[in-house]
């Protein structure tokens, strides 16, 4: 768990803190002033939002609604200067013991990485994107169960502006905890049109990047469809095709 105090200004600090959601609720003691006749605590976010309760008490509640299960949770204390000090009465509320975390996440236009460490047994991970303010699951990808560490990759499919991913992992079964989530990770997606080559093609298609891509024949039949920088033709038969690149761009190809 990270725990940390940092200065804001002369008037104000913050208290940060970072766990894991365990269905527990955490409670802060907030000092009062009798001279002052102010509470210490002015603000507490929990993961970028403001707890909505009476800061006119002296133990304040967080009970994490609307969080699931083993979230992982970001808290920030903003209070009084250094004279008022805030106390995390039971921080064993959100302090995670296990030797599984998330090492890394990264995303391009190409390809969506997640690093490992610690994992035991075989688990699960879900690939999930945020659309219309909903996780979607997009794949299901069976964990290695390497401890050392061990490297996931996720083909997606953008839209075009803002993406947001994440990745559940679902524990082995018989485990003390069902899952645990990756941070939040987002990506401006803005791509130029696939280009390709051949337009007269044998064996293979060559695409500027990699892609989504669909295949239809003269008959608009899709034949084909796949992810990658590369496109086998050889299960085709001879004549012209479209192809689409993530549902647009469509261009044109004879099979020789």
């Amino acid at each position: 768990m990270l725990f940390h105090v940092e200065a804001q200004d002369v008037s104000k600090m913050e208290t940060n803190l970072a766990g894991v959601f365990q269905e527990k609720t955490l409670f802060i003691q907030n000092p009062y002033n009798r001279n002052t006749k102010e509470f210490c605590v002015k603000e507490v976010m929990i993961n970028g939002k403001k707890l909505i309760t009476n800061y006119n008490l002296s133990a304040l509640k967080v009970d994490f609604e609307g969080l699931d299960s083993y979230t992982p949770v970001k808290i920030k204390i903003i209070h009084k200067d250094s004279l008022c000090n805030p106390v995390i009465i039971n921080p064993e509320a959100i302090l995670f013991h296990t030797t599984f975390r998330f090492n890394g996440v990264s995303l391009t236009d190409s390809a969506f990485t997640w690093y490992t460490k610690g994992e035991r047994g075989v688990g699960e991970f879900e690939v999930e994107q945020l659309y219309n303010g909903r996780w979607i699951d997009q794949e299901a990808v069976t964990a290695s169960g390497r401890y050392e560490g061990q490297q996931y990759v996720h083909y997606p499919k953008l839209e075009e502006g803002s993406n947001k991913y994440r990745i559940r992992y679902n524990f082995p079964p018989g485990s003390r905890i069902e899952y645990l989530y990756s941070q939040e990770i987002e990506y401006e997606f803005y791509p130029g049109p696939v280009e390709f080559k051949p337009k007269l093609a044998n064996t293979r298609l060559y695409l500027s990047r990699p892609s989504h891509y669909e295949i239809y024949d003269k008959g608009e039949t899709l034949v084909l469809k796949g992810q990658g920088s590369e496109i086998d033709l050889q299960i085709l038969k001879r004549g012209k095709y479209i192809i689409y690149f993530d549902g647009k761009d469509p261009g044109v190809f004879v099979k020789e």
